[in-house]
Protein backbone atom coordinates (compact mmCIF):
# COMPACT_ATOMS: atom_id res chain seq x y z
CA UNK A 1 0.00 0.00 0.00
CA UNK A 2 1.13 3.39 -1.22
CA UNK A 3 -0.01 6.23 1.15
CA UNK A 4 0.15 9.27 -1.16
CA UNK A 5 -0.12 12.14 1.60
CA UNK A 6 2.97 10.00 3.63
CA UNK A 7 5.03 10.23 0.78
CA UNK A 8 4.67 13.50 -0.67
CA UNK A 9 3.32 15.50 2.27
CA UNK A 10 1.18 17.73 0.62
CA UNK A 11 -2.58 17.27 -0.46
CA UNK A 12 -2.54 18.73 -4.21
CA UNK A 13 -0.21 16.77 -6.44
CA UNK A 14 0.76 18.99 -9.88
CA UNK A 15 3.55 17.05 -11.10
CA UNK A 16 6.20 14.67 -9.98
CA UNK A 17 4.09 11.65 -10.76
CA UNK A 18 7.51 9.89 -12.25
CA UNK A 19 8.21 9.64 -8.61
CA UNK A 20 5.90 6.96 -8.40
CA UNK A 21 5.75 5.83 -11.21
CA UNK A 22 9.74 4.54 -10.22
CA UNK A 23 8.21 3.19 -6.97
CA UNK A 24 5.67 1.05 -8.83
CA UNK A 25 7.63 -0.42 -11.58
CA UNK A 26 10.10 -1.64 -8.79
CA UNK A 27 7.31 -3.03 -7.36
CA UNK A 28 5.44 -4.73 -10.76
CA UNK A 29 9.20 -6.00 -11.42
CA UNK A 30 9.98 -7.63 -7.77
CA UNK A 31 6.81 -8.50 -6.62
CA UNK A 32 3.64 -10.73 -8.04
CA UNK A 33 1.18 -8.89 -5.62
CA UNK A 34 -1.62 -6.62 -6.61
CA UNK A 35 0.08 -2.41 -5.96
CA UNK A 36 -2.42 -0.53 -3.80
CA UNK A 37 -2.17 3.36 -4.31
CA UNK A 38 -4.21 5.62 -1.91
CA UNK A 39 -5.43 8.48 -2.13
CA UNK A 40 -6.98 9.28 1.00
CA UNK A 41 -6.75 13.01 2.23
CA UNK A 42 -5.48 13.71 -0.71
CA UNK A 43 -7.90 17.16 -2.00
CA UNK A 44 -6.69 17.63 -5.77
CA UNK A 45 -4.40 15.88 -8.13
CA UNK A 46 -3.71 17.56 -11.77
CA UNK A 47 -4.14 15.14 -15.11
CA UNK A 48 -0.54 15.81 -15.65
CA UNK A 49 0.26 13.72 -12.45
CA UNK A 50 -1.20 11.20 -13.35
CA UNK A 51 -0.07 11.34 -17.19
CA UNK A 52 3.72 11.27 -15.23
CA UNK A 53 2.57 8.19 -13.30
CA UNK A 54 0.34 6.57 -15.70
CA UNK A 55 2.09 7.00 -19.11
CA UNK A 56 5.68 4.79 -18.91
CA UNK A 57 3.59 2.27 -16.49
CA UNK A 58 1.43 1.69 -19.68
CA UNK A 59 4.33 1.73 -22.20
CA UNK A 60 6.54 -0.16 -20.50
CA UNK A 61 4.38 -3.10 -19.14
CA UNK A 62 0.95 -2.54 -21.45
CA UNK A 63 -2.64 -1.39 -20.58
CA UNK A 64 -3.61 -5.40 -18.83
CA UNK A 65 -0.87 -5.69 -16.88
CA UNK A 66 -1.42 -1.81 -15.69
CA UNK A 67 -4.74 -2.59 -15.31
CA UNK A 68 -4.76 -5.64 -12.83
CA UNK A 69 -1.98 -5.12 -10.90
CA UNK A 70 -1.95 -1.42 -9.90
CA UNK A 71 -4.90 -0.31 -8.21
CA UNK A 72 -6.42 3.22 -6.96
CA UNK A 73 -8.66 3.77 -4.26
CA UNK A 74 -10.05 6.02 -1.92
CA UNK A 75 -9.86 8.10 -5.06
CA UNK A 76 -12.82 11.42 -5.31
CA UNK A 77 -14.96 12.48 -8.11
CA UNK A 78 -12.56 15.13 -8.84
CA UNK A 79 -9.67 12.65 -8.74
CA UNK A 80 -11.62 10.51 -11.06
CA UNK A 81 -12.36 13.05 -13.87
CA UNK A 82 -8.66 14.03 -13.62
CA UNK A 83 -7.46 10.26 -13.84
CA UNK A 84 -9.96 10.21 -16.64
CA UNK A 85 -8.33 13.13 -18.82
CA UNK A 86 -5.11 11.50 -18.32
CA UNK A 87 -5.64 8.16 -19.85
CA UNK A 88 -7.62 9.51 -22.39
CA UNK A 89 -4.49 11.62 -23.45
CA UNK A 90 -2.58 8.40 -22.82
CA UNK A 91 -4.45 6.31 -25.04
CA UNK A 92 -4.95 8.21 -28.04
CA UNK A 93 -1.12 8.71 -27.95
CA UNK A 94 -0.89 5.32 -27.80
CA UNK A 95 -3.17 4.56 -30.32
CA UNK A 96 -1.56 6.77 -32.80
CA UNK A 97 1.88 5.16 -31.91
CA UNK A 98 0.40 1.61 -32.34
CA UNK A 99 -0.77 2.24 -35.63
CA UNK A 100 2.46 4.13 -36.91
CA UNK A 101 4.16 0.70 -35.67
CA UNK A 102 1.56 -2.13 -36.90
CA UNK A 103 -0.38 -0.69 -39.97
CA UNK A 104 -1.29 -4.31 -41.40
CA UNK A 105 -1.44 -6.58 -38.59
CA UNK A 106 -3.30 -4.67 -36.04
CA UNK A 107 -5.12 -7.20 -33.36
CA UNK A 108 -1.95 -9.60 -33.67
CA UNK A 109 0.64 -7.10 -33.10
CA UNK A 110 -1.45 -5.92 -30.04
CA UNK A 111 -1.83 -9.71 -28.92
CA UNK A 112 1.92 -10.56 -29.02
CA UNK A 113 2.79 -7.21 -27.57
CA UNK A 114 0.81 -8.43 -24.54
CA UNK A 115 2.09 -11.89 -24.37
CA UNK A 116 5.96 -10.60 -24.58
CA UNK A 117 5.47 -8.08 -22.17
CA UNK A 118 4.27 -10.44 -19.75
CA UNK A 119 6.85 -13.11 -20.86
CA UNK A 120 9.56 -10.56 -19.99
CA UNK A 121 7.63 -9.92 -16.71
CA UNK A 122 8.08 -13.68 -15.89
CA UNK A 123 11.52 -14.15 -17.25
CA UNK A 124 12.82 -11.36 -14.67
CA UNK A 125 10.48 -12.70 -11.73
CA UNK A 126 10.65 -16.88 -12.49
CA UNK A 127 12.40 -18.34 -14.99
CA UNK A 128 11.33 -21.22 -14.26
CA UNK A 129 7.50 -20.33 -14.64
CA UNK A 130 8.79 -19.08 -17.74
CA UNK A 131 10.12 -21.67 -18.60
CA UNK A 132 6.91 -23.78 -18.52
CA UNK A 133 3.79 -20.90 -19.42
CA UNK A 134 5.86 -20.19 -22.62
CA UNK A 135 7.90 -22.27 -23.50
CA UNK A 136 11.29 -20.73 -22.96
CA UNK A 137 15.03 -21.75 -23.52
CA UNK A 138 17.65 -20.46 -21.04
CA UNK A 139 18.94 -18.37 -23.75
CA UNK A 140 15.70 -16.76 -24.65
CA UNK A 141 14.99 -15.69 -21.20
CA UNK A 142 18.12 -14.53 -20.65
CA UNK A 143 17.14 -12.26 -24.22
CA UNK A 144 13.70 -11.41 -23.35
CA UNK A 145 14.78 -9.95 -20.09
CA UNK A 146 17.27 -7.21 -20.83
CA UNK A 147 14.38 -6.35 -23.75
CA UNK A 148 13.57 -2.54 -23.40
CA UNK A 149 9.76 -1.78 -24.69
CA UNK A 150 10.75 -0.55 -27.99
CA UNK A 151 12.37 -3.80 -28.41
CA UNK A 152 9.12 -5.70 -27.45
CA UNK A 153 7.06 -3.29 -30.20
CA UNK A 154 9.60 -4.23 -33.01
CA UNK A 155 9.21 -7.80 -32.52
CA UNK A 156 5.62 -7.59 -32.30
CA UNK A 157 5.17 -5.23 -35.55
CA UNK A 158 6.35 -7.92 -37.58
CA UNK A 159 3.16 -9.60 -37.19
CA UNK A 160 4.20 -12.83 -36.48
CA UNK A 161 2.46 -14.86 -33.34
CA UNK A 162 5.19 -15.46 -30.65
CA UNK A 163 3.43 -18.16 -28.85
CA UNK A 164 1.67 -21.15 -30.01
CA UNK A 165 -0.40 -24.05 -28.15
CA UNK A 166 1.56 -26.28 -27.20
CA UNK A 167 -0.15 -29.15 -25.34
CA UNK A 168 -1.23 -32.31 -26.11
CA UNK A 169 -5.18 -33.06 -28.04
CA UNK A 170 -5.41 -35.37 -24.72
CA UNK A 171 -4.32 -32.46 -22.08
CA UNK A 172 -6.52 -30.08 -23.84
CA UNK A 173 -10.10 -32.36 -23.72
CA UNK A 174 -9.06 -32.97 -19.95
CA UNK A 175 -8.72 -29.82 -19.43
CA UNK A 176 -11.61 -28.30 -21.43
CA UNK A 177 -14.07 -31.09 -19.21
CA UNK A 178 -12.68 -28.94 -15.78
CA UNK A 179 -14.75 -26.87 -14.24
CA UNK A 180 -13.08 -23.32 -12.95
CA UNK A 181 -12.24 -24.68 -9.54
CA UNK A 182 -10.48 -27.72 -10.72
CA UNK A 183 -8.83 -25.59 -13.28
CA UNK A 184 -7.82 -23.11 -10.49
CA UNK A 185 -6.55 -26.16 -8.70
CA UNK A 186 -5.14 -27.66 -11.35
CA UNK A 187 -3.04 -25.02 -12.57
CA UNK A 188 -1.53 -24.30 -9.37
CA UNK A 189 -0.04 -27.58 -8.74
CA UNK A 190 1.23 -27.33 -12.26
CA UNK A 191 4.70 -26.39 -11.51
CA UNK A 192 5.00 -29.87 -9.53
CA UNK A 193 3.92 -32.76 -11.69
CA UNK A 194 6.04 -34.12 -14.97
CA UNK A 195 5.13 -32.53 -18.02
CA UNK A 196 4.76 -36.28 -19.99
CA UNK A 197 1.52 -35.81 -21.50
CA UNK A 198 1.10 -32.51 -20.89
CA UNK A 199 3.10 -30.78 -23.88
CA UNK A 200 3.57 -32.09 -27.45
CA UNK A 201 6.82 -34.30 -28.35
CA UNK A 202 8.62 -31.45 -29.77
CA UNK A 203 8.14 -29.00 -26.36
CA UNK A 204 9.56 -31.60 -23.73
Amino acid sequence: MISLIKYYKRSTLNTQGNDLCKIVTEHLLSSNTVCYIDFSSINAVTPLFFQEFLFPLLLEFGTETVKIRIKLINLSQDHCLSYEQALATSSDFLDRKSSRLNPVFGDISDITFELLIKARELSRRDPLSAKLIFGLGSQMIKSISCMDIDQIRRIASAGIVCFEPRFTPEFASKQAALDIDEIDTFLNLIGTIDSKGLYESEYH
